[in-house]
């Protein structure tokens, strides 16, 4: 989905960056996942130079809150995160804009744990700590959707440690 900040008025010029010459930027901000892609190469093969802008890619690996932050403080300009966490912060009073639908295939979340777990199944998880990148964040909102979806107290059942960037231990 698309996001910008409409009082930031970044939108029609952003600044000049290089290789940008007289062309307003934007900057775009995601996550490094496939259905990205498309951004990737439109700005590989020029597409948005041949329609009057020069747009600048902005990962960011830790996911829908942190694309949030980036917003709020200015540092991009469109966000392509997660619906249900940009509905969340639209909701406690934040001045972002949810403006369109970028992918709408419903994202697949799993839940996993170290080959040596002792949790067998989700059942298990009821009362454990969750690893989430930050508060606010899509790991963080998809475990309450998932206390909710088994009828657990999301603020009883389950508690949260922040993780940041997650890294494989392997």
């Amino acid at each position: 989905n698309l996001l910008f900040n409409l009082d930031s008025g970044k939108m029609q010029a952003a600044g000049e960056a290089s290789g940008a010459g007289d062309l307003p930027v934007v900057r775009v901000c995601g996550v490094p996942e496939h259905f990205n892609l498309p951004w990737h190469l439109a700005i590989e093969q020029g597409l948005f130079h041949k329609h009057g802008v020069h747009v600048e890619w902005v990962e960011q690996k830790l996911g829908t809150g942190a694309m949030i932050a980036n917003a709020k403080e200015g540092a991009v300009d469109i966000i392509l995160a997660l619906t249900e966490g940009l509905v969340a912060e639209i909701a406690k009073g934040s001045d972002l804009r949810l403006v369109g639908t970028y992918v709408q295939s419903p994202l697949c979340w799993a839940i996993s744990t170290g080959s040596n777990s002792k949790f067998n199944n989700v059942e298990d998880l009821k009362g454990q700590t969750f690893g989430i990148s930050r508060p606010g964040s899509g790991s963080q909102l998809m475990a309450v959707v998932l206390a909710l979806e088994r009828g657990w107290h999301p603020q009883n059942d389950i508690k949260f440690e922040v993780k940041g960037d997650f890294k494989s231990r392997h």
